[in-house]
């Protein structure tokens, strides 16, 4: 395979190992799958065990139709097996979709989670810590930025930052900031634009998708309610009352968010070994998975299991190490995308479109973004400035139509959100000392501010 990877990778005997390429990678990504299946498989039905939660009516269909593929597949049922492809597919567009509604609700909470913190000290008698001072502060804040080398790593600590210091901008100011984050991407393509706005907007609230509504009816009440919520003149008891909503609506999303991972883990997983199944191994470590997977499919149906939870979890064994050392190989035969770039037309040609256009998926289903679409049509051409002109616009359009719609306090947070979000503006370690000093010294809502130094602090102690 090294050979294949090679020479295909330096043009080299292109269609005979386009040709050879494809069974050797599917062989790998199955045996890959079956570990990671059985690992998750099982993982998941102990934890149901203890959580119950996990087996919540907006899981439990979707966990059904798993199962029952894995039995056909476990009783060998190959005829099924594009059948219930199709019923995969479908169940992880589903589970797509929901998690993109959660996410547009995790963001706008988070706004509201942002405002809250920062009117918590109205209703406190606290005064600044023992010796403060808005330079004390800044020089420690500086420290902790530039005490790493890594600038990957000062970056994300500058967004941390940022993102926590009292916003008091001019809606001038602010599109200024944003248009000079969007300039960056003039001359890059489409498509890394569209991902940046994506993020700036659900950051921003600005992201809602048709089906949120729907899907969670239970977040939209609450959304609702907090947006009739006047917090220039909010109440103890309201303040109160939205502190034990918003620890409700977290755990019911955080509850929803780890169990539709789970559930999209072993789904991944089990298509995999479905699109790879003619090049299955018939090795010992691969009929080791294939019996953990069907013991545990007889737990989850509630059937006769001629081993207990104690002996599956024995088996495993077996398999120790061998994630480790196939994950490398994984990894290196992986050149999908340069085929895919260089190699298209010659696909074509031999007829191997269906069998490549499995090939290209399996690299998605294994990564680390479990949600990600299996087929995406990329926009690789280039963003001109009148094509990034146009998106600023609309982006214009959207914020300032938000910032009618809510109070000042609201708007400050989805600044602050936003702001962090942009690639750093600062030119030199002096303008982000002033930035961050200047912020510090012109807020004059001493809640707030407590406020701040208060997550500030925390940051600097993570």
């Amino acid at each position: 395979m090294k050979k294949i990877v090679g020479e295909l990778l330096k043009n080299k005997h292109v269609d005979e190992n386009l040709k050879a390429y494809c069974g050797p990678f599917m062989e790998i990504n199955n045996k890959y799958a079956n570990i990671r299946l059985a690992m998750n498989y099982y993982t998941y039905y102990t934890m149901t065990l203890e959580d119950e939660s996990l087996l919540s009516t907006e899981n439990m269909s979707g966990l059904a139709t798993i199962n029952l593929i894995i039995e056909e597949l476990m009783n060998g049922e190959s005829e099924k097996i594009s059948e219930n492809i199709e019923k995969l597919e479908k169940l992880r567009d589903g589970i797509i979709e929901k998690v993109q509604d959660l996410t547009c609700y995790v963001d706008k909470f988070n706004i509201y989670e942002h405002v809250l913190n920062r009117v918590e000290y109205r209703f406190r008698d606290d005064d600044y810590p023992s010796g403060y001072s808005d330079e004390n502060i800044t020089r420690r804040l500086m420290q902790f930025i530039l005490e790493d080398e890594d600038n990957m790593a000062i970056n994300r600590k500058i967004s941390q930052v940022i993102g926590q210091l009292p916003v008091r901008l001019t809606k001038n100011k602010f599109f200024e900031m944003l248009s000079n984050g969007l300039s960056i991407y003039k001359g890059g393509t489409k498509e890394s634009l569209k991902n940046f706005l994506y993020m700036l907007k659900t950051t921003a609230m600005l992201e809602n998708t048709e089906t949120m509504t729907v899907n969670y009816p239970y977040l939209d009440d609450f959304f609702k309610e907090f947006k009739e919520v006047k917090f220039k003149k909010i109440t103890k008891e309201q303040y109160d009352e939205m502190m034990t909503n918003i620890a409700k609506v977290s755990e019911y999303m955080e509850d929803l968010m780890n169990s539709n991972m789970m559930i999209q883990e072993i789904l991944n997983d089990l298509l995999i070994v479905l699109y790879t199944y003619e090049n299955q191994l018939d090795d010992n470590i691969v009929k080791g998975c294939t019996e953990i997977i069907k013991d545990t499919n007889l737990l989850f149906l509630g059937k006769f299991s001629p081993k207990s939870l104690e002996e599956i979890e024995d088996m495993f064994v077996m398999l120790e190490g061998t994630q480790e050392e196939l994950y490398p190989k994984l990894s290196s035969y992986d050149i999908t995308d340069q085929i895919m770039e260089s190699y298209s037309e010659n696909i074509e040609k031999l007829g191997l479109k269906d069998v490549y256009d499995v090939v290209y998926k399996l690299p998605r289903l294994n990564s680390d973004s479990m949600f990600m679409e299996l087929t995406v049509d990329e926009d690789n051409t280039t963003a001109d400035e009148e094509y990034v002109k146009a998106k600023e616009e609309e982006l214009y359009k959207e914020y300032t139509e938000l910032f009618a719609d809510n109070e000042k306090l609201i708007n400050r947070a989805v600044m602050s959100a936003s702001i962090a979000e942009l690639p750093v503006f600062f030119n030199n370690i002096s303008e982000l000392q002033d930035y961050i000093y200047n912020t510090l010294s012109v807020c004059n809502d001493k809640a707030e501010k407590l406020a701040c130094i208060e997550i500030l602090n925390g940051i600097m102690e993570e």
